[in-house]
């Protein structure tokens, strides 16, 4: 049995409808999908040089902050906690937050020592905090803390508000959350 394809316009329509279909799955199969490549691998390479640029702009601050850090005798006073050992930081740190809370106006409730961790050449010296207070006495305790001469972190931050419809903004909100500073790990081998 032999096929009869059909001719005239008939024929010509059908080659045309066919032409169009394979066009389209040749575009679909294949130029779009390289098309897309191309753009993707385009975004990829621009982020890249824009992090090489910014990261060449960086190594050009390194010689001005050497120069900072030696003027400064080779290590920022204060930036680590004192304390032989582990407790003597703990001590040293609840003590410090207890002065920066009384500034900020606030009054801790419970302060719970946490087992310090090694970090590399340093020891991770946390505190966990209860504390209520005005929503303002709060930041400015988190603010205090952030430009002490030892900075302190907060971390697992929990705040519990009053409920929104509550006018007063002086009413307290309830904050607890987790304090670490840092000692150096050597101090306790001494």
């Amino acid at each position: 049995m032999a096929v009869v394809l059909p001719s005239g316009p008939k024929g010509q329509s059908l080659a045309l409808g066919l032409t169009l279909v394979l066009a389209a799955l040749v575009w679909l199969g294949a130029v779009a999908p390289a098309l897309d490549w191309f753009a993707d691998r385009q975004e990829t390479l621009r982020r890249q040089r824009a992090l090489a640029y910014r990261m060449s702009e960086l190594v050009r601050t390194l010689p001005a902050l050497r120069a900072a850090v030696a003027a400064q005798g080779g290590q920022q006073p204060g930036a680590l906690l004192a304390g032989g050992t582990d407790p003597l930081a703990a001590a040293a740190l609840q003590q410090r937050l207890d002065e920066l809370a009384t500034a900020s106006g606030v009054r801790i409730g419970s302060e719970e020592i946490l087992p310090a961790q090694a970090e590399g050449d340093f020891r991770a010296i946390a505190v966990r905090v209860t504390l209520a207070a005005p929503w303002r006495s709060v930041v400015a305790l988190l603010q205090a803390m952030a430009k002490a001469d030892v900075p302190m972190m907060p971390d697992d931050m929990q705040l519990r508000g009053p409920p929104r419809n509550a006018a007063d903004a002086s009413l307290p909100i309830d904050a607890r959350f987790t304090v670490t500073a840092y000692r150096a790990a050597a101090a306790e081998a001494r």
